[in-house]
C-alpha cells in the first residue's frame, strides 16, 4: 500500500455538498510603492484571485478550544479539516476566508493559528476570528 492512504468514507465525506465547506485561501504578491524605503522595508501587498478548498468545517466551541489550544482566543475559532496536499496552501495564504468571515493567518506570525497533521493523510487547521 503507499504512504497516501485514503479511506473511502473520508473522501465521500470531503467531496459531499451538504458535509463539506469552501474555504477562500487569498495570496498576495509583494511590491515596492512610490514611497518604498530599503531600511523601513514598506512594501504594498496586493490579493491575487482566491485558491478554493473544499473541507469539513466546524465550530470550536470555547471550553475545547482553552483545553485543546492554550492562547487562543475564546470565541470565533473554526476547526478545518481537510486533505493534507493543501498544508503548504494554509501556511503560505495572506487571507482566509470563510462564509464571508475573515480568519487569521499562519503567515501572520500571530502563533493563533495551528497546522496539526492527523493520520490517513489529512490535516487539522484551527483558525481564528480576526478582531
Amino acid at each position: 500500500m503507499s504512504k497516501l492512504r485514503k479511506i473511502g468514507f473520508i473522501d465521500k465525506l470531503l467531496k459531499n455538498k451538504e458535509h463539506s465547506t469552501k474555504i477562500y485561501l487569498y495570496f498576495a504578491t509583494k511590491t515596492a510603492g512610490d514611497d518604498f524605503d530599503p531600511y523601513e522595508k514598506n512594501y504594498i501587498f496586493s490579493n491575487l484571485n482566491p485558491l478554493v478548498v473544499k473541507a469539513y468545517v466546524r465550530e470550536l466551541t470555547s471550553e475545547a478550544a482553552f483545553y485543546k489550544q492554550y492562547g487562543l482566543h475564546q470565541s470565533g475559532a473554526k476547526e478545518i479539516i481537510c486533505e493534507g496536499r493543501w498544508r503548504t496552501a494554509f501556511e503560505n495564504a495572506n487571507k482566509i476566508e470563510i462564509d464571508s468571515i475573515e480568519y487569521q493567518t499562519f503567515k501572520g506570525g500571530n502563533n493563533k493559528t495551528t497546522i496539526t497533521k492527523r493520520p490517513y493523510n489529512m490535516v487539522r487547521v484551527v483558525v481564528v476570528r480576526k478582531g
